[in-house]
């Protein structure tokens, strides 16, 4: 064979499954690194015709290709492939019988086929490719059952595939075994994720319940999330979302009703009727958009009926922020200065808030130019609204101020031999439009300082171990002088936040930072991190003893998958612990934990948890709990089994809510998509 007709062949053979079959693939060792590689017990080019035939295989880039016989032209790029075909390129698995396709148009007939995009398989009765990203499928099934009978299965006389991503389909039956149970006219869906969820069972609250979630691909930026909520004792409940993400902008919106026909079941007082009655909502809007990573708008809003809708409907959200916010903020930053445009507005007047319209603009640390001094300034300029809710009587009368707030550091970083001393000047000057007396007041705060600090280093150990390789400890005890003259009293001041309440200070920190480092993965990472520190009151403000408490803040990632964080404070002049919160997680392919406990001395001892056993695995459990040891009380508990069986994930489970509300509940869900499972908003 001529060498550039045979440079040719290969040539149009690398054009055509680099066209058709583009994507990555993982290539076995013992193949070549060249582009191409083709073999056949019989391989023969005649009048631009190629024929091989007898156990073909090749590689033509990422595609690896098996077949009985191949025939082709390389003139009009027609191509026919038969016989037991088997193409491989990335997740895609297409067998079939007979492939005829033109490499110049790359348009072609498909025989009988089977797709394999894990975890969706599709079995399809003729095979067209339309253009170099659109395949149309006639007398088509999809199932994620890897049986030969499916237990579930959707089919469709024809449908569209769409960038080896997106069916889209008109007509489409969904079947239970061999019984058709659901007609669709419209389906598009994302073959990497699931459509539908289901959770059922029994509460105190619901009675019988049923709750079912569908999540629809409207394109391929924009999903549609439809909920059918049936509950025994309280109605139906019907919720209509989307979500949507773009390369600039992502966001939800949600919105949910039901006409209660038990309003009452677990706020049934006076007062609560007032705010409760049969038609109660929830509607939340969340949107990012992003202009460049420094430059954006964030925007969240919430608008309830009454004030109990979501903790009685959407459990997981309620206990994540028991009052929704309501807020649009615009961000601006580079190297030099950040700046913020905030609102904050009340939407539900049940709730008290601090309605807030705030501009900021701050300075980072920053060298001023020809001195050895460096300049840090924040500044905000705000109209604050401190409102309360309608029905609130007794927690004082609502009022509100302008404000304009500056404060500013002048720094002189400085090394004194071993030493690193940093002096620092600081002026703070804030004006308030009203005091609590209605007059306009003026406060000011000089104040300064003086950093003190030095680190010493060890390298202990040179070896590998389960944290990491090696160990290197660095020690830095430091001190911190802390002055500051405040002109106006606390009490003559309207308070919104926290730069309202300042109060003299002359104080010494002194503290002692240890850390412990090690490599993971070629690069140094912490293994301790630990800052005790506490202060010496010069100025005591009311305080008897001259020290104050010994405070602690560490952080401790023992490994990759290990964490453990503490910060408390420990009250030594009288031997007690006013607050301690530690927290420790593991995270492994079977087993992924978190505890957490949050201590106030005579308030509250609250320990939570939350695990998950062998995710993915055929058996799989997770769960939760919520205890507060100062009143022996169990506030919440709840615990999921779950079992895969073919292609489906059933659960069962039990919640107990605390106020004597309990539930047992059921779900199920396609196993291939065990997070489109919907539990977690309202269980």
């Amino acid at each position: 064979m001529p060498t550039a007709r045979l440079t040719r062949v290969l040539f149009a053979w690398l054009g055509l499954f680099s066209a058709a079959y583009a994507a990555d693939v993982e290539i076995p060792k013992e193949v070549l690194d060249e582009p191409f590689d083709i073999r056949a017990a019989r391989l023969e080019y005649v009048n631009d015709t190629l024929v091989a035939d007898g156990g073909v295989t090749g590689r033509f880039e990422n595609a690896i290709v098996s077949a009985d016989r191949l025939t082709g032209n390389t003139e009009t790029g027609d191509l026919h492939i038969e016989g037991n075909i088997v193409v491989e390129r990335g997740k895609m698995l297409w067998q079939g019988s007979e492939l005829d396709y033109n490499y110049l148009t790359q348009i072609g007939n498909f025989g009988p086929s089977t797709l394999n995009y894990d975890p969706v398989v599709l079995t399809v009765d003729e095979v067209e490719k339309v253009s170099t990203n659109e395949y149309r499928l006639r007398g088509a099934n999809f199932t994620t059952c890897p049986k030969p009978q499916p237990h579930l299965q959707a089919r469709a006389g024809e449908a569209r595939l769409v960038d080896d991503q997106y069916l889209i389909a008109r007509g489409v039956k969904l079947y239970v075994g061999k019984v058709p149970v659901l007609y669709v006219p419209y389906w598009r869906q994302n073959l990497d994720s699931g459509i539908f969820s289901l959770d059922g069972g029994y509460g105190s609250e619901w009675g019988a319940h049923l709750l079912v979630n569908a999540t629809v691909p409207l394109s391929s930026r924009i999903d549609s999330l439809t909920d059918v909520n049936l509950y025994g004792k309280r109605g139906v409940g019907m919720g209509q979302g989307f979500d949507w993400a773009y390369p600039e902008a992502k966001g939800s919106f949600e919105g949910f009703y039901i006409r209660d026909e038990d309003p009452y079941s677990k706020y049934d007082s006076a007062a609560d009727k007032l705010l409760i009655d049969d038609d109660r909502y929830r509607l939340r809007l969340d949107h990012l958009q992003y202009f460049t990573d420094t430059h954006y708008i964030n925007t969240r809003m919430n608008y309830l009926s009454d004030p109990a809708v979501t903790e009685e409907f959407f459990k997981q959200e309620y206990r994540r922020s028991a009052q929704p916010e309501n807020y649009a903020s615009w961000s601006y930053g580079n190297g030099t200065v950040g700046s913020e445009g905030f609102i904050n507005y009340r939407l539900n007047d049940f709730y008290n808030n601090t309605d807030r319209f705030e501009y900021s603009l701050d300075v980072y640390r920053t060298r001023i130019a020809g001195t050895p001094f460096y300049l840090q300034s924040e500044n905000a300029v705000a109209s604050l609204d401190q409102v309360r809710a309608e029905t609130n009587l007794v927690a004082g009368a609502a009022y509100d101020a302008g404000r304009i707030d500056s404060m500013n550091t002048l720094l002189w970083p400085q090394r004194w031999g071993f030493l690193n001393v940093v002096p620092r000047a600081t002026y703070r000057a804030t004006y308030y439009s009203e005091n609590v007396v209605g007059d306009d007041v003026f406060r000011q705060i000089p104040g300064a300082g003086v950093e003190v600090s030095f680190q010493a280093a060890k390298v202990l150990s040179e070896r590998e171990r389960w944290y990491g390789k090696g160990l290197r400890h660095k020690i830095e005890p430091y001190t911190d002088y802390i002055f500051a003259d405040v002109s106006e009293a606390t009490n003559n001041l309207p308070v919104f936040d926290r730069v309202d309440p300042l109060v003299d200070e002359d104080r010494l920190k002194l503290g002692l930072r240890n850390v412990l480092q090690t490599k993971r993965n070629g690069r140094t990472a912490r293994l301790l991190d630990v800052d005790l520190y506490t202060y010496y009151l010069l100025e005591k403000q009311g305080a008897e003893d001259d020290f104050d408490s010994l405070f602690l803040d560490a952080r401790m990632p023992l490994s990759e998958r290990m964490m453990f964080d503490v910060e408390g404070e420990y009250d030594w002049n009288n031997g007690s612990l006013p607050f301690l919160n530690s927290r420790f997680s593991y995270e492994f392919s079977d087993v992924i934990v978190d505890f957490e406990h949050l201590y106030r001395d005579n308030l509250q001892s609250l320990w939570t948890s939350q695990f998950n056993l062998f995710p993915g695995a055929k058996w799989s459990l997770d769960g939760y709990v919520r205890y507060n040891d100062n009143e022996n009380d169990l506030e919440e508990f709840g615990a999921t089994g779950y079992f895969n069986w073919c292609c489906m994930r059933y659960g069962v489970g039990y919640r107990y809510y605390g106020d004597e509300e309990h539930r047992v509940v059921f779900s199920f869900s396609l196993s291939a998509y065990p997070e489109s499972a919907r539990r977690s908003r309202m269980f």
